[in-house]
């Protein structure tokens, strides 16, 4: 869809958010929108309107046109948008959430403009790289799995970003997460890393995924991962260092770990809840403690399997789009060998006398157009070049000519 969009359309695209997080740090005044522009073929985001610019007095009903601050979430997902223009994105000043996911953006750029931004998803995209991220100080997650990053050590100051993820990329280095002060979870699954030496500054990380990349060596890797006293769950599998037979214990002895690839290796910390006056030999308690127990590995089981299917999906998602992307080129293809065939007809139709016309029936370039077998217009036997006789003005030299002719028609007939 390259046309611009109506008012109304956008109006019917609007959708109250049921529930605002408490993070989004919004004040509690009227209802807040979410605008819905997935799956609508948008190649670019132009407006046949003009935003309220909510510079004065409003309407007591205002509508969404006229208060566009009210939208704080925008889904422009599984589009054909190649980039975010700023100044499609400027009325939307208190945007909160964006997902941009599914299209076929390759750069940064438009999102300076969104200050108050706290997740922006990316993901499924063409971004090489993130030169152009510019510091987003309430960005709180950040998307970038699948698409075609090498490098994010140009990564920007991002002082409260909790969660990046990275998935799917083929970053060598993790270089860049020191500007990530409050780093809490990194995904970074499939790469081609070789080391987690950039870690060392990611005090508060919890969860840290570095499945199916390239690190051999255990003893640095545990090392700095030990230094890592937040840690709980991390993901190695894939990588050699999983073949080595220490593998499991060397993690086990020198990190906090939790869950290991997916399995729980020790239990969870208890947080004492009961009046400690009591015996820990207590039927009482020792019945508190059992229900934490079980409760906790329920959280845990819960938890790991959420991961498991996030994985999963991703990777459909992925594979959908790529095939996606080969049924789009496979049609262009397609479309261009046709229109190929049809100059190919329409000039052989033209060429055609018209004793050759009528030999000529349009089932049969029905049924041969498009088609890889032979066709007329690409089989056609070329006929003899006939000398030209149009200067001949002479009349017995036309007519030694006319006899020539006639002679060399005889003999053809022999």
């Amino acid at each position: 869809m390259s046309a611009q969009l109506r008012e109304d359309f956008v109006e019917r695209r609007c959708h109250p958010i049921p529930s605002i997080p408490q993070s989004w740090q919004l004040e509690n005044r009227g209802q807040y929108m979410e605008l819905d522009l997935k799956m609508c073929q948008l190649k670019s985001i132009q407006y046949a309107f003009k935003w309220g610019k909510e510079s004065g007095p409003l309407p007591r009903l205002a509508s969404i046109i006229e208060t566009p601050s009210r939208i704080v979430r925008l889904d422009l997902s599984l589009n054909e948008l190649t980039a975010l223009e700023n100044e499609n994105l400027i009325p939307f000043k208190k945007l909160r959430d964006l997902n941009a996911s599914l299209n076929r953006i390759n750069k940064f750029s438009g999102i300076e403009v969104l200050k108050h931004l706290c997740s922006l998803n990316v993901s499924h995209n063409f971004i090489k790289k993130i030169d152009n991220l510019v510091p987003l100080p309430s960005l709180v997650e950040l998307n970038l799995s699948m698409n075609e990053l090498i490098d994010i050590s140009y990564m920007p100051s991002l002082i409260n970003l909790e969660i990046l993820n990275i998935n799917n990329n083929k970053i060598r280095s993790l270089d860049g997460v020191q500007s990530l002060p409050r780093l809490r979870e990194l995904q970074a699954q499939r790469n081609e890393l070789e080391d987690v030496v950039p870690l060392t500054s990611c005090f508060h990380l919890q969860i840290l995924n570095v499945a199916d990349n390239h690190i051999t060596t255990l003893h640095n890797t545990v090392d700095i991962l030990g230094q890592l006293k937040r840690l709980e769950v991390l993901n190695l599998h894939g990588n050699p260092i999983e073949r080595d037979r220490q593998y499991r214990t060397e993690i086990l002895q020198h990190t906090n770990v939790m869950t290991l690839d997916n399995v729980s290796i020790r239990p969870l910390p208890k947080k004492p809840d009961v009046d400690m006056t009591y015996s820990f030999n207590e039927p009482s308690y020792k019945h508190v403690h059992n229900i934490h127990t079980l409760q906790d590995a329920a959280k845990q089981a819960f938890e790991e399997r959420m991961r498991e299917a996030k994985v999963k999906m991703e990777d459909q998602i992925s594979f959908m789009q790529r095939r996606i992307i080969e049924l789009q080129n496979e049609y262009a293809d397609y479309e261009f060998k046709l229109k190929t065939d049809l100059e190919s007809c329409l000039r052989y139709l033209d060429s055609l006398s018209a004793a050759e016309l009528n030999g000529v029936s349009s089932h049969t370039i029905r049924d041969t157009m498009g088609t890889p077998g032979p066709k007329p217009w690409t089989h056609r036997p070329k006929k003899d070049d006939k000398p030209d006789y149009s200067h001949v003005k002479q009349t017995d030299q036309v007519l030694k000519l006319a006899s020539l002719e006639l002679t060399r028609d005889t003999q053809d007939m022999y």
